[in-house]
């Protein structure tokens, strides 16, 4: 049986719950609206604790034999949160907290997020609209690489279907999301990992030629990759696999199972692994390579980030 560890599961509390609802016209009037919204998302209402949130995902992530979960704080601010959940089970979840490079106070915000535990930052320019080789990214990469953290850029399309189901009109904008900004970056900062996910939602040119000299880009398998239907290029998620798993500047080597996994009751969505562990078979990956992906990566990733300088 695989060994598998998830590089993308997201801790949604109570807290990010009320982030949302605030920007609800129906519930942002609300002191407090995680029950009637987590009503209206059909989900079960998050225990108050982050502690017991964790107990929860802790025991679906072992009925599902998976070792290490690294775990989002999905909204500002949740860093505190994602430090709790992780203190309380250290050998199951590896802390990462969403940031905006562009916060006057960003600096203060990555020492806390560092000196709380956690192992990385979570980058969205789609959202926070800024392009990933803007200045105030450059000094964000800057204190990741003095604290040792690993980055996580999302690229291309982008759907919040939280915001959607409660009517919330996206600020997002597509403009930032494109790869060819992330490049240079790699460059320049060739110690720090970079990861994008969905496999890079197809936006990856101009991005691989600059990992091929320098090796820092990963790319997470996550979700179930529904933007491949807008994507001609690929067939299907094997099609993606196969490509990712010849392209130089990729191979086994660095490519992250996820899963994107977000609520209760549905949990850890096993569907995702099943599908990706049968498609890595009918390309004949070897049970070395299946490892890589699946489990050793991420867990060679987390020692490498905090390995003393």
């Amino acid at each position: 049986m695989d060994r598998i560890s998830d590089a993308h599961l997201h801790f949604f509390t109570r807290a990010v719950l009320s982030f949302y609802a605030e920007q609800s016209v129906e519930f942002g009037h609300l002191q407090d609206p995680a029950g009637p919204v987590s009503e209206r998302l059909g989900i079960s209402l998050p225990p108050k604790e982050p502690e017991d949130l964790a107990a929860l995902w802790a025991d679906k992530l072992d009925y599902h034999h998976v070792s290490t979960a690294w775990l989002f704080g999905s909204v500002p601010g949740e860093q505190h949160s994602i430090a709790r959940a992780v203190r309380a089970f250290p050998h199951k979840f590896v802390g990462f907290q969403m940031i905006n490079p562009r916060d006057p106070n960003i600096d203060a915000v990555i020492s806390d997020i560092a000196s709380s535990g956690l192992r990385g930052i979570l980058l969205f320019p789609e959202i926070h609209q800024f392009f990933p080789d803007d200045s105030a990214c450059l000094a964000t990469y800057e204190s990741a690489r003095k604290h040792r953290l690993i980055v996580f850029v999302h690229l291309g399309p982008l759907r919040i279907v939280i915001q959607e189901k409660l009517g919330i009109p996206t600020a997002a904008n597509k403009e930032f999301g494109k790869s060819q900004r992330l490049g240079e970056v790699l460059s320049k900062f060739p110690e720090v990992p970079f990861i994008v996910p969905h496999f890079g939602c197809g936006q990856l040119d101009g991005l691989l030629d600059r990992a091929r000299e320098t090796r820092n880009l990963y790319l997470d398998t996550s979700s179930s990759n529904a933007w491949i239907q807008n994507a001609p290029e690929y067939l299907n998620l094997e099609t993606v696999f196969g490509k990712m798993l010849e392209e130089k500047a990729l191979g086994a080597d660095r490519l992250l199972f996820g899963t994107d996994s977000t609520v209760f009751p549905r949990g850890w969505r096993k569907e995702i692994y099943d599908v990706q562990r049968t498609i890595l078979d009918r390309l004949q990956v070897t049970s070395q390579e299946r490892q890589l992906i699946f489990s050793d990566n991420l867990e060679r990733l987390v020692g490498r980030s905090w390995t003393p300088p």
